[in-house]
């Protein structure tokens, strides 16, 4: 283990970033340049083995060709003191491994998902495998306000050519992190690009859950599951989440390479299109969950005030009251207070309904006499 401020390569090492399974990772400062860089150095025993050393050199040489914005560069490489060591972009920030998936929404870890898919396919186009796909490759780099998030893709160092018999590390050892490796990578049979589609899936598991898809108490039980057991069924996991994920998350987890997706960036688009269903409406979150996944405080609807009628007394019958044969004229006074049928009113001279009739009836209903033009 380095120490601050000792030299190594050139490099003058300021502090540990992290451990691996292969090394560990320091940031540096540039020996000549102005900048800090992230040096992995791998494990020693790595540079007894003459073959080890030379893939090394060749697969480190084609990963450096890798120029995407969604990978970090690797700058240098070389041995010092019997060891091996890369010299890569250092990335400010925190990776995916950091993540608190209780404020993650499902969005961004798509987001996340699918620029790390892109990545990935662009290694893949150059015969470059990943093979240790998991959330602490996966970094975010802190991006001035307003701009979108970064990701990148790191620790190729240990990446394998597409087509080779053996990689680094890969003589007697597993060097994928097991809850996310794929069961082919496992048992030690050769590997494809769906190999890392399988990793970026349970990657993905991981950060709309916070669990890996297979939780077990050692390591024979973790690789059983990724062998045997089914998939699981991330709806269950988070519920919330639209059960059309199910399928998708399904498909790239698949126990053979075959039934998976063509490339991570189509697994990728699947997720995303699954995710808008909820997002656009097609389907009601339940209580707590917002569309976009974020949890939300209940809220509580007053009751509407019961308005119970206003009792009326009812009229007694009378044959004085009769409908208008007329509907109302602006003129006419409406009278609301009164028993009557809606559209009734009475002229300022009448009386009103509710009068009592004189014995017998009544025999007619006063109308004002139309005055003719002769008579005016």
């Amino acid at each position: 283990m380095l120490q601050t401020g000792e030299i190594f390569a050139g490099y003058v090492i300021k502090r540990v970033l992290g451990h691996g399974g292969m090394g560990t990772v320091y940031l540096a400062q540039h020996p000549r340049l102005p900048r800090l860089t992230a040096l992995k150095l791998l494990k020693r025993e790595l540079y007894a083995d003459t073959d080890i050393r030379r893939r090394f050199e060749r697969e480190a040489d084609l990963v450096a060709r890798l120029d995407h914005p969604n990978i970090v560069t690797v700058f240098d490489r070389g041995a010092e003191d019997r060891q091996l060591w890369i010299s890569m972009q250092y990335v400010p920030g925190a990776d995916a491994s950091c993540a608190d998936v209780d404020v993650l929404a499902p969005w961004r870890a798509v987001q996340i998902a699918a620029d790390t898919a892109a990545a990935l396919d662009f290694a893949h186009a150059n015969q470059v495998l990943h093979r240790d796909v998991k959330p602490a490759n996966i970094l975010l780099a802190k991006a001035p306000i307003g701009q979108p998030e970064r990701v990148l893709l790191t620790d190729f160092g240990i990446a394998g050519i597409r087509g080779a018999e053996s990689t680094i590390g890969s003589s007697g050892t597993i060097t994928a992190t097991l809850a996310f490796g794929a069961p082919e990578q496992l048992i030690g049979r050769p590997l494809d690009d769906r190999a890392d589609q399988y990793s970026l899936a349970c990657t993905l598991f991981w950060m709309l859950t916070g669990a890996p898809p297979y939780p077990g108490a050692n390591p024979a039980a973790v690789v059983n599951s990724h062998l045997y057991a089914p998939i699981p069924v991330l709806s269950r996991a988070r519920p919330g989440l639209p059960p059309a994920l199910d399928p998708v998350l399904a498909r790239a987890m698949a126990k053979r390479p075959e039934d998976r997706f063509n490339s991570c960036a189509e697994f990728a688009a699947a997720a995303k299109s699954a995710l808008a269903e909820q997002r656009a409406g097609h389907r009601t979150a339940p209580h707590g969950i917002h569309p976009d996944g974020y949890p939300t405080a209940p809220t509580y609807h007053a009751a509407a005030p019961q308005h119970r009628p206003r009792p009326r007394e009812t009229p007694r019958p009378s044959p004085s009251f009769l409908p208008p044969r007329r509907p109302a004229h602006p003129g006419l006074i409406e009278l609301p207070n009164l028993p009557m049928r809606p559209g009734s009113a009475v002229r300022p001279h009448q009386q009103p309904p509710d009068a009592r009739p004189p014995p017998g009836g009544p025999t007619h209903v006063d109308r004002p006499r139309r005055t003719t033009l002769d008579e005016r």
